[in-house]
C-alpha cells in the first residue's frame, strides 16, 4: 500500500481533480444556463417574468407552493438582474417557464439524452445529469483521472454545446485552461460546497413532491370513498322507503 508524500499527492491531485469537477459545473455551467436564459428573457424585460399578467406567473405561483421555489429561490427572482441567479434557480426556471420542452430524444427531463441529440434541452439535462456522476465521489471527494478526464469532457461538451457563435471559442479556451488551473484549499472547499447544495436541495424537493403527491393520491381515495359510502347510504334508504310503501 502506497504511503509517504506520493501518496499524499496522488491524494491531493484527485482531490483537486474533484473540486474542478464541481468548479466546471457551478461556474461554467451556471454561466452556460444563464445565457439562454438571458436569450428568452432580456434582463430588461426581466421584471415582466413575476408579473401578475404574465402567462408563466401561475406556474411560479405553484412552484412556490409545491417548494420547488423556496423563499431563497423565490427572493431572488425579485432582483433586477439574473446574475444573482444561481444553477439551482436556473435549472428551475428553464424547464418550466422558458417555453422548453423535454429532449425529443427521451421526452424526459430527467433520462439522459442519445448522444446525437445535440439541442439545448439536451444539454440542459447533460449538466445536471453528470452532475450526479460527480456528486457520486463526493463522500471522498476524490477523482482519479482517467474518471476525472471522461468527465471533464462529457460536461465540456455538454457546456460547449450551450454556447453559440463567437462565445464557444472563448468558452472552450476558458474550459481548457481551468482544467490546470490552480486551486487553493478555500475555493476548492467553495465548489465542494456548491454542488452539495445543489443536489440536496434537487433531494429534498424530489422528496418533498413525492410528499404532495402521495398526499394528493390519499385525498382522491378518500374522496371515492365518501362517495361509495354516499351511494351506499342513499340505495339502502331507498330499500327502507320502498320497505314503507
Amino acid at each position: 500500500m502506497a504511503s509517504g508524500p506520493a501518496a499524499f499527492a496522488s491524494s491531493t491531485r484527485e482531490n483537486t481533480n474533484y473540486a474542478r469537477l464541481c468548479r466546471l459545473l457551478i461556474d461554467f455551467g451556471t454561466e452556460a444556463l444563464r445565457n439562454i436564459f438571458n436569450g428568452i428573457y432580456s434582463p430588461a424585460n426581466l421584471h415582466k417574468i413575476l408579473s401578475s399578467s404574465s402567462p408563466h406567473y401561475s406556474t411560479l405561483q405553484s412552484l412556490r407552493k409545491k417548494g420547488v421555489l423556496n423563499p431563497t429561490l423565490w427572493g431572488k427572482l425579485s432582483t433586477s438582474s439574473s446574475t444573482d441567479f444561481d444553477i439551482t434557480l436556473l435549472m428551475v426556471l428553464l424547464r418550466n417557464v422558458c417555453g422548453l420542452s423535454p429532449p425529443v430524444s427521451t421526452g424526459n427531463w430527467d433520462v439522459l439524452p442519445s448522444e446525437s441529440d445535440n439541442s439545448t434541452e439536451a444539454n440542459i439535462v447533460r449538466i445536471k445529469y453528470f452532475r450526479n456522476d460527480v456528486y457520486a465521489h463526493a463522500s471522498k471527494a476524490s477523482v482519479d483521472d482517467a474518471t476525472f478526464n471522461q468527465l471533464w469532457k462529457n460536461i465540456s461538451n455538454a457546456i460547449i454545446g450551450l454556447e453559440s457563435g463567437k462565445d464557444v471559442a472563448s468558452c472552450a479556451t476558458a474550459i481548457s485552461k481551468m482544467k490546470t488551473e490552480c486551486m487553493d484549499p478555500d475555493t476548492e472547499a467553495h465548489f465542494r460546497d456548491l454542488l452539495n447544495d445543489w443536489k440536496k436541495y434537487d433531494d429534498d424537493t424530489k422528496e418533498m413532491l413525492e410528499e404532495v403527491k402521495g398526499s394528493q393520491e390519499r385525498a382522491f381515495e378518500e374522496m371515492i370513498k365518501i362517495k361509495e359510502n354516499q351511494e351506499k347510504t342513499h340505495s339502502e334508504l331507498g330499500e327502507v322507503k320502498g320497505n314503507f310503501k
